[in-house]
């Protein structure tokens, strides 16, 4: 027995070789994927700051509050979970220790025994105009209205771009009710959307990615898209020729 629960679902992959688990998670450290941290009876947010192989171990951020920065250290058990370009990752760890890296406090871990990717939902994801894009507006939980550019989109979820750093620290799993995407020549459509997977944009500077899954999808609203998403691919594939 290892002690790590094993998804039910026949189309999670689990990583068990700590060299590969290794080097998932530092390709998480350099795309600075933000990850949720489960300490029993709350969780921070945070990001992965080293990751060894040698000594199998990896380093990640304190979370925002001291408190809880001291409940994690007093856990027995960790649960990890992100969902970069939405596949979700989970994996469990033991009790943390409390490190110092670049003058700043952290935790350092080992390695967990097992990672799994839960790829239960796999959609085409096709890039959307920069020119005139399409976006998304509607209310923050605190009332203030946004209007964010789309990045990319799937049949799955939307992902939205942002130079607001509020925004952009939005907390993992903040869901966001009656959200417009314009679409253009296509309309709008309301949908309700869930935070899963906040980014640095992969070009740098202060742009940021915030991948959101569709908690709905009506049938019409699932229609246009799809119509959506072909044309832009024949498009996209004309211009490759």
């Amino acid at each position: 027995m290892t002690g790590e629960a094993e998804p039910t679902d026949s189309t999670d992959f689990g990583l068990r070789n700590s060299l590969e688990i290794g080097t998932f998670l530092r390709e998480l450290a350099t795309r600075q994927d933000f990850l949720t941290v489960d300490y029993g009876y709350g969780q921070i947010v945070t990001r992965l700051l080293h990751v060894d192989t040698d000594s199998k171990t990896f380093i990640f951020d304190h979370g925002a509050l001291r408190p809880m920065n001291g409940a994690v250290l007093a856990a027995h058990k960790l649960r990890f979970g992100a969902s970069p370009d939405g596949v979700r990752i989970e994996f469990t760890t033991g009790t943390p220790c409390e490190v110092s890296l670049d003058n700043a406090p952290a935790f350092e871990v080992a390695l967990p025994k097992v990672l799994f990717r839960m790829q239960r939902r796999e959609y085409f994801r096709v890039e959307t105009p920069t020119v005139d894009p399409y976006f998304c507006s509607g209310k923050l939980p605190d009332g203030q209205p946004f209007r964010l550019d789309v990045y990319d989109l799937s049949l799955g979820g939307v992902a939205l771009k942002t130079q607001d750093e509020n925004i952009a620290n939005l907390e993992v799993g903040l869901t966001l009710n009656n959200v417009l995407l314009h679409l253009k020549d296509h309309g709008s459509v309301s949908l309700d959307l869930q935070l899963v997977s906040p980014r640095p944009h992969p070009g740098g500077g202060k742009l940021f990615i915030l991948g959101f899954r569709f908690l709905t999808l009506p049938a019409q609203t699932e229609k246009v898209l799809q119509q959506m998403i072909a044309q832009l691919e024949i498009k996209r594939g004309a211009l490759l020729r």
